[in-house]
């Protein structure tokens, strides 16, 4: 077999230790909300917070630490800010942390009595409005409430949209002690058949509590709560044509004649509904077929079919599965960026000249006629192109979910120091069929913080950005953006990266407490100059090009400045397939080791691709003036790779 060897390798690997020194970490924010145009004390959760403050994603906020305890920030919002949600974090001398959801509504607030735990001694409550709190532990929160014959009334309970563990029950009775109603994490509707008081309890429905299971309990007339609480978060991609509502009826041999490219928006309703739609097509046409409803935070599971229509010898209507669609094409969702949903989406290509048919229905859609069972149907051309979401990498990397044990989850964020290089996983979601290379980068860098250059390779899901703060670099924090580009149908198309976060750390199965991630309104970052980083691996680099089944050499070495003297575990990263390489150990003595990939099992398109390696030491150093052992993580500078074209005989 040939060999490619990569010699005079560059390497500037920086200590990266963001596991042990102190990094501030926000748990809870209490209250988790407040009204546009008041002011509002906010008791901040969390640790490592001193020395900071209190920062929103959004404009029209001003908080002011406490002068008497220092935990609590007091906060002014404009009139200004429009309903909704926004992250907060916090930012000093220990760098910035993690988000929490923070939601203004344009409904008066009221706190929730923690005595108001059994029915007697309900708090009562005036539509419309806004109950913020947390539930106790086993403990069931009561409210009483108005009501007037005829006049529907929402009750919806935010809870996981704040990063609250909470999920919330609501169930509603009469004076009598009837059950009118229950719903579980979502809200509950009810239209009184008579003037009076009803009365609401508010539980976790597995009984947790505490100041991690906070809520936001909205009440009101359907429109009072449209108007409190803001727009719903958009998705990737807009659609490319206006939307049009389905027509009922629609399902069987009723379908509705459409004229693609057309988005439809219908509902799953009622129980077992499944609605039909068909359209005219000629041998070769191709169309791309793709649903939205479980992305839009509804319990759906769609299922597609699209079949072909005739007419039999005895004028009877037939149909042939043409193609079946159940789920989304395989993505790896993990603790960072759970990218896995059910919305099926695929490729569909008529055989023939003639009238097909699209059937959706929800395969959960069994028990509950709701129209909350929304779905967005999209019959549209093929339009490749592709998105990036952007998360924080953690020393040990955040398991997948077909993998996850226990213990496996942290929140981390992007804070340096100076001579460090930080990683940043990139996931790169691909649109209707595009398979080509994307480059990675980032703008609003401050001075002193720089990126190395990256590539997605062709297919591949998943690259790392490398950020690099100079030895020089002073003190920062603020937010930048994360870029991709790339060549989509010989037009070159630039993206920023969405990103993105697990909103809780997790000690347990995910049998008990399932890892959930969402999206941050930035990639925050910061440049902590408390603790500069003295271990640097200096070398240079030739590109490399080669072959598909080649093998490809690196030579790594140590510039040891610190007088540790433990060797560096190193291990390749950066392409797929790459989980199972070997880990080989440096000695920093060693000016010349080596480090070799063989390439075929990895079977890469021709293109180019990224790599870099990892390292782990174990050290001791001072945190917070006492000595600890450490285990170093050091990150190399990004390597590209080159694979060439395969000559056939």
């Amino acid at each position: 077999m040939k060999r490619s060897s990569l010699s005079l390798l560059s390497l500037l690997l920086a200590a990266h230790a963001f596991a042990q020194w102190p990094e501030p970490r926000l748990t809870v924010l209490s209250p988790s909300g407040a009204q546009a145009g008041t002011s509002v004390s906010i008791l901040a959760t969390g640790t490592d917070l001193e020395d900071a403050d209190l920062q929103f994603s959004q404009p029209g906020f001003v908080a002011i630490r406490d002068a008497k305890n220092p935990k609590i920030w007091n906060v002014e919002i404009s009139k200004a800010v429009t309903p909704g949600l926004y992250d907060a974090r916090v930012a000093g001398k220990n760098g910035v942390s993690n988000p929490r959801r923070f939601e203004v509504s344009s409904l008066t607030e009221t706190e929730a009595s923690p005595k108001a735990l059994a029915k007697q001694e309900s708090q009562e409550i005036r539509l419309p409005g806004v109950i913020h709190g947390s539930v106790p532990k086993q403990g069931i929160l009561w409210f009483t409430i108005p009501t007037v014959r005829g006049q529907e009334i929402v009750f919806d309970c935010h809870s996981k949209n704040l990063d609250s563990r909470m999920e919330p029950a609501l169930a509603l009775f009469d004076a009598a002690g009837r059950e009118l109603a229950r719903v579980r994490n979502k809200p509950l509707r009810w239209t009184p058949e008579s003037d009076g008081p009803l009365w609401l309890s508010l539980r976790d429905f597995i009984n947790n509590g505490g100041n991690e299971h906070f809520f936001r309990l909205y009440f009101g007339t359907p429109e009072d709560l449209k108007k409190a609480q803001g727009p719903a978060t958009p998705l990737f991609w807009p659609p490319l044509v206006k939307s049009v509502l389905e027509q009922e009826p629609n399902d069987g041999a009723k379908a509705e004649t459409v004229s693609p490219p057309i988005e439809i928006a219908g509902d799953f309703f009622p129980t077992r509904d499944v609605d039909a739609f068909k359209f005219e097509a000629k041998k070769g046409d191709v169309w791309w077929l793709e649903v939205f409803s479980e992305r839009l935070g509804i319990p759906t599971h769609p299922r597609l079919v699209v079949e072909r229509l005739a007419v039999d010898k005895e004028g009877k209507q037939t149909s042939q599965d043409a193609v079946l669609l159940d789920d989304a094409p395989p993505f790896a969702g993990d603790a960072d960026f759970n990218g896995q949903h059910f919305d099926p989406s695929g490729r569909f290509e008529a055989k023939e000249d003639g009238t097909y048919r699209v059937q959706i229905r929800d395969i959960n859609n069994t028990i509950e006629p709701s129209h909350v069972r929304r779905y967005q149907l999209s019959i549209r051309k093929p339009a490749p192109d592709f998105a990036l979401v952007a998360a924080v990498m953690t020393p040990t990397p955040n398991k997948t979910f077909k993998d996850f044990t226990g213990a496996a989850i942290q929140v981390r964020s992007a804070n340096l120091r100076p001579a460090q290089v930080f990683p940043l996983r990139v996931l790169a979601l691909r649109r209707d069929g595009f398979e080509g290379a994307i480059s990675v980068g980032a703008e609003n860098l401050p001075p002193g913080l720089t990126v190395e250059p990256s590539v997605i390779g062709p297919k591949q899901n998943e690259g790392t950005l490398l950020l690099r703060a100079a030895d020089s670099a002073a003190p920062w924090s603020g937010s930048i953006r994360i870029t991709g580009t790339a060549l989509v149908g010989g037009t070159e198309r630039k993206h920023v990266a969405r990103a993105s976060t697990p909103v809780w750390e997790s000690t347990v199965s995910e049998f008990i407490e399932p890892p959930r991630s969402r999206f941050m309104d930035a990639m925050a970052c910061a440049i902590v100059a408390d603790a500069p980083f003295v271990d640097i691996l200096l070398a240079e680099r030739e590109a490399a090009e080669v072959g598909a089944a080649e093998k490809v050499k690196f030579r790594l070495k140590v510039d040891h400045q610190s007088g540790e003297a433990a060797p560096v575990k190193v291990k390749i990263m950066g392409l797929a397939g790459l989980e199972k390489a070997k880990e080989t150990e440096i000695s920093v003595k060693d000016a010349n080791a080596e480090y070799e990939l063989d390439l075929a099992p990895l079977k890469l398109s021709p293109g180019d691709y990224t790599v870099w390696f990892r390292g782990e030491q174990k050290v001791k150093r001072e945190v917070k003036g006492k000595p600890a052992d450490m285990t170093l993580v050091l990150c190399s500078n990004s390597l590209p790779i080159r694979i060439k074209e395969t000559r056939k005989p």
